[in-house]
């Protein structure tokens, strides 16, 4: 059986896990895919794990729920007890409304918490809460499909105005 295929659907009860981004596993996480709108909200998994293969900060995993692929977080530790980022975290569109979202940004928050106690913020960018425009039509996101309501319910609140990309600074206190 291959990565990209499961024995069943999975289900807002499936089991989670993390796993390493491998020569076994790479191209499916890479072709992992957002919801049409909110293909501005980030870079695609393929940028990402392209970065990530050159950046000594990034931890990647892929998400699996049971054994089907789901998402991929992908954080950054740039300064140690200081900077902490969920630089990239996405659910593939067809697995969306099932939790994973949250179950997944709150397995960020504990294992920041737990390998580096000396944390006291984690910090992610999200599209401000009235979406963001842009002169090229992938990089538009409506407000209903910014993530700003979705990391502000789960404790992250805005710390800076809008970047030269239109994305801003959110965070939750450890």
């Amino acid at each position: 059986m291959s990565e990209s295929e499961s024995i069943a659907q999975p289900t807002k009860d499936s089991k989670l896990t993390y796993r390493e981004v491998t020569e076994h596993n790479w191209r499916v996480v890479a072709n992992l895919s957002l919801k049409d709108g909110q293909k501005g909200n980030l870079a695609p998994n393929v940028w990402s794990l392209c970065e990530s293969h050159y950046d000594e900060d990034a931890w990647v995993r892929a998400i699996y729920a049971d054994d089907t692929l789901v998402g991929m977080l992908m954080m950054a530790i740039w300064d140690e007890g200081n900077a902490y980022y969920i630089w990239r975290f996405m659910i593939d569109g067809r697995y969306q409304s099932l939790g994973y979202g949250r179950r997944g940004v709150e397995f960020a928050i504990e294992h920041i918490r737990q390998h580096h106690p000396k944390a006291k913020q984690l910090g992610v960018n999200s599209t401000p809460p009235e979406g963001k425009t842009s002169e090229n039509p992938e990089k538009i996101v409506k407000p209903e499909d910014s993530p700003y309501h979705f990391y502000q319910k789960l404790g992250f609140r805005q710390v800076a105005p809008p970047d030269e990309d239109g994305e801003i600074l959110m965070m939750i206190d450890l």
